[in-house]
This record gives structure tokens, sequence and C-alpha cells, in this order.
């Protein structure tokens, strides 16, 4: 789990990322990393590769800014649709405009509430979202686990896995995000059947396959996503798609 933190007064940025830290000491919740910023799009570029599961704590107001806590809350919705947001403000007379922006907030936080009250809610809120790591986020899951890294994502999300120029590093491809990690293909390709190694620098996964543009030697999927197929597995790709698509749909 990442946590992230948008608040644009620094002391009640360094306020929350205290309480934060002593928290999660204090009841031994693991993440990665506490990522703590005024700018709403330093942010959204450091979730572009978040995995399932995080959490934000997002200020409504930020001054200077061109987005509100609202909207940014909008563009991690449509990056990363599991992450858990909790708003923290002054505003407390915002808080009905929250559900016309439909981002599912678990909750909204008042800085001005007497410090132990503060802290209970924004101690409940980690909890939470610990609890939530746990769960999966679907039953038909990719779950990938190394000593690099530890994810799980919906296989109705993934269109594919590419080689980086970094050595054994991989970016997945999905739907909702994009996000990197550590791995060798011919691992990722012998995790289900429904993921083929379609070139030496892709694996695809053939349930969401659009088409095949035999001419160009491309992997279409949808909303324009696309990558390789190499002359050599060309057919092949096609047979294993075809006959996925039969065990399915069958006549």
């Amino acid at each position: 789990m990442n946590i992230f933190i948008l608040e644009d007064n620094l002391i009640q940025q360094q306020r929350l990322e205290r309480i934060v830290k002593e928290l999660c000491l204090k009841h031994q919740i693991r993440y990665r990393n506490l990522f703590s910023t005024a700018k709403p799009d330093h942010l959204l570029a450091q979730i572009e590769n978040a995995a399932d599961h995080q959490l934000y704590f997002l200020d409504l107001e930020i001054k200077n800014e061109k987005h509100t806590g609202l909207e940014v809350a909008q563009e991690i919705r449509r990056t990363d649709p599991y992450g858990t947001i909790v708003f923290v403000t002054t505003h407390s007379e915002l808080a009905p405009k929250t559900f016309a922006y439909r981002v599912a907030a678990l909750d909204f936080i008042e800085k001005d509430l007497p410090e132990d009250e503060f802290i209970h809610k924004v101690e409940a809120c980690l909890l939470l979202a610990d609890e939530r790591r746990t769960v999966p986020i679907s039953t038909d899951l990719f779950s990938f686990e190394n000593k690099y890294t530890s994810f799980q994502i919906p296989f109705s999300e993934i269109l594919y896995f590419e080689t980086m120029e970094i050595a054994h590093k991989i970016r997945l491809i999905a739907k909702s995000k994009t996000f990197e990690f550590y791995a060798e293909l011919n691992e990722i390709a012998g995790y289900d059947e429904r993921l083929f190694r379609c070139h030496r620098a892709f694996v695809v996964n053939l349930a969401n396959i659009r088409s095949i543009d035999k001419k160009n030697r491309l992997v279409l999927f949808a909303h324009g996503a696309r990558c390789s197929v190499s002359r050599r597995l060309q057919k092949e790709t096609i047979e294993k798609m075809e006959s996925l698509r039969q065990r399915e749909f069958p006549d």
C-alpha cells in the first residue's frame, strides 16, 4: 500500500504525515511509500504507476492551483478505481458537494477537530485501508509477487505487458492504469493460459484482444491500445485467442 497526502499548508501537511507515521507504527501497518505534496500534478504523476489498494488524504481547497481536491479525486478514480480516498479540510460546508463528484470517499475529516478526535478519524481510515489491502479486489485476479514487488489486478483489466529499456523492468498496460515493476516476461506468461508471449517484448491478455491486424502485425485492444505481434507467433496468437473464445462462448 502507498499513502498519498495532498495538502498546501506545510504545517498541516507535516502534522498529518507525522500522525500517519505514528499510527502505522502503532498498528504495524505496512506501506511502501508515504508521499506528501502541495501540488496536485505531482500527486497525479506519482499514481500513474500505482497498484491497487492505495490510500489518499486530499485537501479540498488547494491555493494557487487550477485543480481542487475534488477534481484530483476524480482523476484518481480514473487511474486507481480501487483506491481509498479521504478528504481533509477546513471547509466542512463542502461535504455535501463531494457526493456530486461520485468519487466514493471513505470519510470527510475536518482539520479543526480536537486533536484526539482528528487522530481517531485518521486512525479509522488507516485501519480500514489496511484491511482492504488484504481483501482481493476481484475473484478473478492476476496476483503477482516476487522479491521486488507484490500486487493484484483483475484479469479483466489487463491488456498487455511490455519490456522496458531497463533490464528486467516490465510495464503493465491495463484499461484504467499503467504501472511498472521488475519481473521476467516468461514468468508472467506462465501464470495463466490467457497470457501469451506474442513477441519477444510483449505478453498479451488473449481475453481482451479486440482484433489482430495481420498486415501491420499488431494486436489491437479497446480504446486504441495496441502492441506488436511477431510474424512467427501471429498465427499461434490468433489460434489461442479463438480457442479461448470458443471455450468461453461455446455454440
